[in-house]
C-alpha cells in the first residue's frame, strides 16, 4: 500500500513540474519560442514596427499678422463617388455623381494664436492623414490653405508660412446704404444674370453678368466675395470679388476649380466657419473654398418630404435651414456623426416651389426665398412657423438663388476679458484659457486595447481591457497649456478574469510640474496616491485612472459619466509649451490583477518607476528584454486613433479586420486606416 501511495505522490509531483498559470514561473520543458499557431504569430513584422496608428507632428506656423488665429484640421483626402438622380431648379431630372467622404476625412485638431510672428504646436495626428488644412482667422474673416503633403512617418516636423494667406477687413457702411433697415440681397439665375435687391422697396440694380448661368450663390461677406457653381458640366467653381467702396462693383471671375465634378441647387458660405456648404437631394457637403475639395459628407434623414430644388442657409445664431420644393425645414447637425435631422417648419405644402433661401441679419431675422417662376417673386418668412408674405422685385428676371451682404456688423464681445474674443474663445467665461487642442476628435474617441497575459503569449483578441480616450489641452493666449482634461470610457473588461488597473505615465513631465489631479477612481490600498493626486514614488508624473477594472463589468453602449466615464482634470504648476507635455495617448499601461509591479505598455514604451521587468529566461517568457514586443514583433497593447470595435472572445484581431495583416507586415505603409468601417475592411460577424 505504501508503495502505491508513493507512486501516486511521485506522479502528482511530476505533473506539477509541467503545469503552470501565467502568474507562476516554474521550470518549463524546452519549447521553440518561435513556434506560434496563432494567425498573428505567422506574420512577418518588420523590425521596430510599433503598431502605432497615430504619432507626434510638430507644426510651426510663421505669419506676420500677429494675433491671427489658426484652426488646424487633419485631412485624409479619401473621397468616393455615388450616382444620384435629382431635380434641378427648372424641374428637370438630372442623373449625376456626388462625392462621399466620412466625418473622419477632416477633423479639427485645435486652435493656436500667432504670437511674435509664429505659433508652435505638437499634435497627435493619425498616420493615414495626407496633409493638414489650416484655416486662418484675422480681422473677422477667414482664409484657408493646405500644408504640403505628409507621410506616415512619426514623429514629424512641418513648417507653414502664412504671411501670404490674407483676409480682408470688414466693410465700412456707406452713407448711401446706412439708412436701410435690412441687408442687400444678391440674386442669380440660370441665364447668368446677377442683380441686387433692396428689401425695403424691392428696387433692383443689375450687375455684370456671370461667366455662366448658375443655380447657386454664396457670400463670404467678411472677405467681400461670393461663389457660384456653373449650371452644367464640368461644374466650374467661381469666385467674384465685390468692391464695397465702389457701389458694390463685381470683379471678373476667378476659377477656383475648373472641374468640380458635381452640381445642384444649394450653396451656402458659413461666415462663422470659413467653409462652403453645398447640398443636393438629401446630401450636404462641406467644401474648402480655396479649391472646392470635399471635406465631409452629411446625410439628411427622412424628414425631407421632397428633396428637389431649394437652397441651404445658416443664420447668425448658428441655426441651419433648408428649402426644397416641399417647403421650409430646420436642420440639426448631429455632433460627431454624418447625420443631419430635418424638421419641417412650413405647415403645409407651399403654393410655390422655392429655389433659394437667405437669412437676413436683423435682430429678429427673417428668411427670404424665391420661387421658380419668371419673373420670380420673393417671399419673406418667419423662422418659427414658415408663415410668409409676398414681395415682387421691380424687374422681370428669374431668381434661382439668393445671398446677402449685411449692412451692420456686430462687435464681438470678450466676456471674461482675457483678450480673446467670444467668437474664438472656447472658454468665454474662463479668463485662464481660451484655445484648445483635442485628440483624437472633439466628439469621437481613440481606443487602447490590451492583452493581459504579458509576458506570455495571448490570444490576440485585444479585448482583455478596452479603454476609450479623448484628451483636451486647454491653452492660454500665449499657446501654453494651463490644464488638461482626459476623458476615459472603460468600454470593455469582460475579456479578462483579472481585476486590472489602468494608468498613464507622462514621460516628459516631472511630478513637480503637476499641481493637482482630480477625477480618478482608486479603491484599493496597493495604489499610493500623494496629495496632488499623482501616484507616489514615481520619477515621472504618473496618473492612475482606476485600479479595479471589474467594477465596470456592466458595460454600456454609450459612456455613462456616473459609472464608466471618468473625467480626469490635470492642472499644471505653471503653463507649459505643448511640446513639453508630449502627445496623446502618452504612455498608457495596464496593471495586472492588483500586482503593482506588473505593467503592460505599448510597444517600445518604458515602465514606470514601480514596474519591474519579468527577467525569467524561460522560453515561454516572450519579452525577456522588456520592450513589450515578442521575438516576432507582436505587442500586448495597441492604440487606435478611432473608436475600436473589438473582436469576439478568442477571435484574433486579424480575423475581424481584413487589412490588419497587410498594415502590420508593411510596417504601417499599407492600409493605415485598417480600423475604419469602410467597405471590405471588417468581418462584422467576428466583431462585437
Amino acid at each position: 500500500m505504501k508503495k502505491f501511495t508513493w507512486s501516486i505522490l511521485l506522479f502528482v509531483m511530476f505533473l506539477g513540474l509541467f503545469s503552470c498559470t501565467p502568474s507562476q514561473e516554474p521550470d518549463k520543458p524546452p519549447v521553440d519560442p518561435v513556434s506560434d499557431n496563432t494567425l498573428l504569430g505567422q506574420l512577418n513584422i518588420p523590425d521596430q514596427f510599433d503598431f502605432k496608428t497615430t504619432g507626434e507632428l510638430k507644426l510651426e506656423i510663421n505669419d506676420s499678422d500677429d494675433g491671427a488665429y489658426y484652426y488646424i484640421y487633419s485631412y485624409e483626402d479619401v473621397i468616393g463617388w455615388q450616382e444620384i438622380e435629382y431635380t434641378d431648379d427648372e424641374g428637370n431630372t438630372v442623373i449625376d455623381e456626388v462625392p462621399v467622404a466620412d466625418h473622419y476625412n477632416t477633423i479639427e485638431l485645435g486652435v493656436v494664436r500667432i504670437v511674435g510672428g509664429n505659433a508652435n504646436v505638437s499634435l497627435s495626428v493619425p498616420t493615414n492623414v495626407k496633409k493638414l488644412l489650416l484655416k486662418k482667422y484675422y480681422k473677422g474673416a477667414f482664409a484657408s490653405a493646405y500644408t504640403s503633403d505628409i507621410t506616415e512617418e512619426r514623429p514629424l516636423s512641418l513648417a507653414f508660412n502664412g504671411s501670404n494667406l490674407k483676409t480682408k477687413s470688414r466693410p465700412k457702411i456707406t452713407t448711401k446704404n446706412a439708412g436701410l433697415a435690412s441687408d442687400i440681397l444678391w440674386c442669380v439665375n440660370g441665364s447668368g444674370q446677377l442683380f441686387t435687391v433692396n428689401p425695403e422697396d424691392m428696387t433692383t440694380v443689375r450687375k455684370r453678368d456671370l461667366a455662366e448661368g448658375t443655380w447657386t450663390v454664396a457670400m463670404d461677406f467678411h472677405n467681400h466675395q461670393f461663389y457660384t457653381i456653373g449650371r452644367g458640366k464640368p461644374y466650374k467653381l467661381y469666385r467674384y470679388d465685390v468692391d464695397v467702396e465702389n457701389d458694390y462693383a463685381v470683379s471678373e471671375p476667378t476659377i477656383i476649380n475648373s472641374n468640380l465634378g458635381f452640381g445642384g441647387p444649394r450653396l451656402e458660405y458659413a461666415n462663422d466657419e470659413g467653409f462652403l456648404y453645398f447640398s443636393n437631394k438629401d446630401y450636404i457637403y462641406k467644401l474648402n473654398p480655396t479649391d472646392g475639395s470635399v471635406l465631409e459628407t452629411f446625410n439628411i434623414d427622412d424628414g425631407l418630404n421632397n428633396t428637389g430644388g431649394g437652397d441651404i442657409a445658416k443664420g447668425k445664431d448658428g441655426n441651419w435651414y433648408m428649402s426644397t420644393f416641399g417647403g421650409l425645414y430646420a436642420l440639426t447637425f448631429n455632433e460627431g456623426s454624418n447625420e443631419v435631422n430635418a424638421v419641417r417648419k412650413s405647415a403645409d405644402n407651399l403654393p410655390f416651389t422655392p429655389t433659394s433661401l437667405c437669412i437676413d441679419t436683423k435682430q429678429t431675422p427673417d428668411i427670404w426665398v424665391a420661387d421658380n417662376f419668371t419673373p420670380s417673386s420673393l417671399y419673406v418668412m418667419d423662422t418659427q412657423t414658415g408663415g410668409y408674405d409676398t414681395r415682387d422685385p421691380d424687374n422681370e428676371l428669374a431668381i434661382n438663388d439668393l445671398t446677402k451682404t449685411p449692412l451692420e456688423y456686430e462687435n464681438v464681445g470678450d466676456s471674461d476679458n482675457d483678450g480673446c474674443p467670444d467668437d474664438i474663445d472656447e472658454f468665454p467665461n474662463d479668463p485662464e484659457v481660451c484655445l484648445k487642442t483635442v485628440t483624437p476628435t472633439k466628439y469621437g474617441w481613440g481606443s487602447l486595447a490590451f492583452e493581459d497575459l504579458w509576458p506570455y503569449k495571448g490570444d490576440y483578441d485585444f479585448n482583455d481591457l478596452v479603454v476609450n480616450y479623448r484628451y483636451t489641452m486647454m491653452i492660454n493666449l500665449d499657446n501654453k497649456a494651463v490644464r488638461m482634461e482626459a476623458k476615459l470610457w472603460v468600454k470593455h473588461v469582460k475579456g479578462a478574469s483579472f481585476n486590472n488597473g489602468f494608468g498613464i505615465q507622462f514621460d516628459n513631465l516631472l511630478p513637480g510640474q503637476i499641481e493637482s489631479v482630480t477625477g480618478t477612481d482608486i479603491r484599493s490600498d496597493y495604489i499610493d496616491i500623494q496629495a496632488n493626486g499623482l501616484e507616489a514614488n514615481q520619477e515621472k508624473a504618473v496618473v492612475i485612472a482606476f485600479d479595479q477594472s471589474q467594477n465596470y463589468r456592466n458595460e454600456t453602449s454609450e459612456p455613462d459619466p456616473d459609472y464608466n466615464e471618468l473625467t480626469i482634470n490635470i492642472r499644471f504648476t505653471e503653463p507649459l509649451d505643448l511640446d513639453e507635455i508630449g502627445t496623446s495617448p502618452f504612455n498608457p499601461f495596464l496593471i495586472v490583477n492588483g500586482n503593482r509591479t506588473k505593467e503592460i505598455h505599448l510597444s517600445n514604451h518604458s515602465r514606470t518607476s514601480l514596474g519591474e521587468p519579468y527577467s525569467s529566461q524561460s522560453v515561454t517568457n516572450l519579452d525577456s528584454d522588456g520592450d513589450y514586443r515578442s521575438p516576432k514583433g507582436l505587442p500586448w497593447a495597441i492604440a487606435i486613433a478611432h473608436e475600436f470595435k473589438y473582436t469576439k472572445e478568442k477571435v484574433e484581431i486579424i480575423e475581424g479586420y481584413n487589412h490588419f495583416a497587410k498594415w502590420a507586415e508593411s510596417g504601417g505603409e499599407l492600409y493605415p486606416d485598417w480600423y475604419k468601417d469602410n467597405a471590405g475592411y471588417r468581418n462584422t460577424d467576428k466583431i462585437e
